[in-house]
């Protein structure tokens, strides 16, 4: 009954999306977005407080192909499995016009595991302002879960890990005609400080069709 439910509301939010973007010319779209709003784009989201409310866990993108200048996904990717990246770089690729740009960032694999393979206690061990440990264990493994996957109170939401090479073989596969490791504010995109954020725990990949 809750499956359900949550797919009629799902379902609403949807066509609700679909007014509140009516009549205007989408070139520019933040993928999974949450609350952020940057000027000059469409937030997409699967949350009310979105331009536009999507599933991306399932089905196509709701635009036509080669329509598309500029697609960011910021630290997201990483909450569907691999193949299900793949199929969302795939709807990118499809709805960019040529020479258009996507621009993403995934937490990174080989940073954080250098942190644990050198045992970094200062990172694993941080606590918050609040006084609270920042990564949910008693041990430096528990911790290191706690990063990924969550630990105890948040249950898990992420289902994939990259590294640059791994996600950028996503972008390969799809015919992107470049495909770079890019750093923090290093971009194509004009006024990238609207969107880069978390300057040391990511990379950021930047493709081109």
């Amino acid at each position: 009954m809750k499956f359900i439910i949550r797919k009629i509301l799902l379902v609403i939010l949807e066509i609700i999306s679909r007014f509140k973007t009516k009549g205007r010319i989408i070139t520019r779209l933040n993928l999974c977005s949450g609350d952020q709003k940057i000027p000059g784009y469409i937030s997409a989201d699967l949350s009310f407080d979105a331009d536009l409310t999507i599933n991306l866990s399932r089905g196509r993108l709701p635009f036509k192909s080669d329509t598309i200048e500029v697609v960011t996904c910021i630290s997201a990717i990483n909450y569907f499995t691999r193949e299900r990246g793949q199929e969302i770089v795939n709807e990118i690729y499809r709805v960019l016009c040529r020479g258009g740009i996507a621009r993403f960032s995934s937490q990174d694999l080989e940073w954080i595991a250098k942190r644990y393979i050198e045992k970094d206690v200062k990172f694993f061990f941080q606590k918050l302002s609040n006084g609270k440990e920042r990564f949910e264990g008693k041990t430096m493994g528990d911790k290191f879960n706690s990063w990924f996957y969550g630990y105890r109170t948040s249950g898990g939401s992420s289902k994939y890990f990259y590294d640059y090479e791994t996600l950028a073989d996503l972008f390969v596969t799809a015919g992107f005609s470049i495909v770079e490791k890019k750093g923090y504010m290093d971009s194509r995109i004009e006024k990238i400080e609207l969107i880069d954020n978390r300057k040391n725990q990511v990379f950021f990949l930047e493709a081109v069709k």
